[in-house]
């Protein structure tokens, strides 16, 4: 069996190449693009995600359990992904024709729009290819990994060559739109190797269509809480609302990435302890893993709050300054999503619990629909406010999972929640030294030397006041990671001084 921690790590290196690009090509794309052309971008992509969860009707995080609880016997294996991969062809052909149809419905005639529109369905043509839920189930993260690294690259060259001017849109939906499509098709020719499709009855599908339609509510509920946002935006006729939410959204969620995306890597691994009646290791990975997200997404949560409007800056440039409260309303809600995400997927869903998952999603979900209306009948345009009701609506739907794992007794929730409050409270030292700082050392909202000196030595103490917090709390996870370090420092120092 592979290691969780090598998977973990690979992982993470995965995460990071999807920190580093996205940063590097989205400052690059925002100081090129002409703002309005951003928007229009901004806006397609909007409905396109809504489309794109259909053309693969939840297949991703059913198949994911289903190849991991499987991997072991190959027919099983076989079928499995034969079933999947047949009714993504389906569905994402359904989406592709229902897409070309909805145009009217979202925009009025503009060529530009009109352009983006038409090169975007590669995307979702992308999506008869897309099996990455097979890698992920098998654990094949160094493959993911190296892929990863290659199309990005290749996307990054190609952005920095061909988009030149403020009007070269169109080139840049293009790439980013066949970037998708040549990764899916390399992840499929591989997985082929391995893999092989066997012919599928039509009564086979009866038994799982339920639990995928659940998959599809559970894996995509932001399309009921941020997408929702977003679409309500987009009729707003605002383009730039619509990028501005879009902007500050990325932002958060390249950076806190790298940390919630480590958790679905223990997902299988979960999924295989209780599959093999091993409940003393799940419930043991399910508060270890919890405890290290905590470690890591709460003080990157809380610093992204204090230093949201910097990091707009920096990103976008000063064109997209506006964007800064959003970007610290995201960082707020990266701690009850992720939360949302640990009780939701490592302990409901792995235990089964699909369609309690579903309700529970259109439940809160509907209450943010209730909320955006609430704002648009009002005339209320400004994206801080839909946030506010997705953020609104993900309590809710945090509460109501507590409720049911505490009625349930699925699983003792005090350890979670007793390091989300720990590493909390840990984290709240950096409101005082921002305060501090900027008493100190005050800078303007522009790109200078002294902005940036304000931003690090904000950076720079806080991280200092964490670390030096942890170890006064004698934190295990701390120390275990401090000895992993020099454990791994040494080694290379030995194998150096062989060489």
């Amino acid at each position: 069996m592979k290691s969780i921690k090598l998977n973990a790590l690979a992982y993470m290196g995965i995460r990071i190449l999807n920190i580093i690009f996205p940063i590097l090509t989205g400052t690059y794309i925002a100081r090129v693009l002409n703002k309005t052309d951003y928007g229009y971008f901004n806006s397609v992509d909007t409905i396109l995600s809504f489309f794109i969860p259909f053309a693969t009707f939840g297949v991703y995080t059913y198949g994911l359990r289903a190849i991991s609880n499987n991997r072991d016997n190959k027919e099983k294996t076989n079928k499995i992904f034969s079933q999947l991969f047949f009714l993504c062809l389906f569905c994402s052909t359904i989406a592709i024709l229902i897409y070309f149809l909805a145009y009217p419905l979202f925009f009025e005639d503009n060529p530009t729009l009109k352009n983006i529109y038409l090169v975007m369905s590669i995307q979702l043509i992308a999506q008869f290819f897309s099996i990455e839920w097979v890698n992920e189930g098998l654990e094949n993260y160094n493959f993911l990994l190296y892929k990863t690294l290659i199309i990005r690259i290749a996307m990054l060259v190609s952005i920095f060559v061909f988009v030149k001017t403020e009007h070269d849109i169109i080139i840049y939906a293009l790439i980013m739109s066949l970037s998708t499509l040549i990764n899916y098709i390399i992840s499929y020719i591989w997985i082929r190797k391995s893999i092989k499709l066997v012919k599928i009855k039509f009564k086979d599908y009866k038994p799982i269509l339920l639990p995928l339609f659940a998959m599809l509510i559970f894996a995509n509920a932001n399309m009921l809480y941020t997408f929702l946002d977003r679409l309500f935006i987009v009729k707003s006729g605002n383009e730039v609302y619509v990028t501005y939410y879009t902007m500050a959204q990325r932002i958060v969620t390249i950076i806190a990435g790298v940390v919630t995306g480590a958790l679905s890597v223990s997902i299988p691994r979960l999924s295989y302890y209780l599959g093999n009646n091993d409940k003393e290791s799940y419930i043991y990975l399910v508060n270890k893993g919890s405890r290290v997200f905590n470690f890591f997404i709460i003080p990157l949560s809380f610093g992204l709050t204090i230093i949201g409007p910097n990091a707009i800056l920096i990103y976008g440039s000063d064109k997209y300054i506006a964007a800064g409260t959003l970007t610290s309303l995201f960082a707020i809600r990266t701690i009850i999503s992720a939360l949302d995400t640990i009780l939701g997927s490592q302990i409901l869903f792995v235990n089964g619990f699909e369609k309690r998952i579903t309700l529970y999603t259109l439940i809160a979900g509907f209450i943010n629909l209730l909320l955006n209306s609430l704002l648009f009948i009002n005339k209320f345009y400004k994206p801080e406010g839909y946030l506010i009701t997705t953020m609104i609506s993900e309590v809710i739907l945090l509460l109501i999972y507590i409720y049911f794992i505490k009625k349930r007794s699925l699983f003792n929730l005090k350890n979670i929640f007793k390091y989300t409050v720990k590493y909390s409270l840990l984290s709240s030292s950096f409101f005082g030294i921002y305060f501090i700082i900027n008493y100190l050392y005050p800078t303007d909202m522009s790109i200078s030397i002294r902005f940036f000196i304000n931003t690090f030595s904000i950076i720079a103490l806080s991280g200092l006041s964490y670390i030096a917090l942890l170890i006064l709390t004698k934190d295990k996870i701390f120390f275990e990671i401090f000895r992993n370090i020099l454990s791994i420092t040494n080694k290379l120092l030995k194998t150096g001084v062989k060489k």
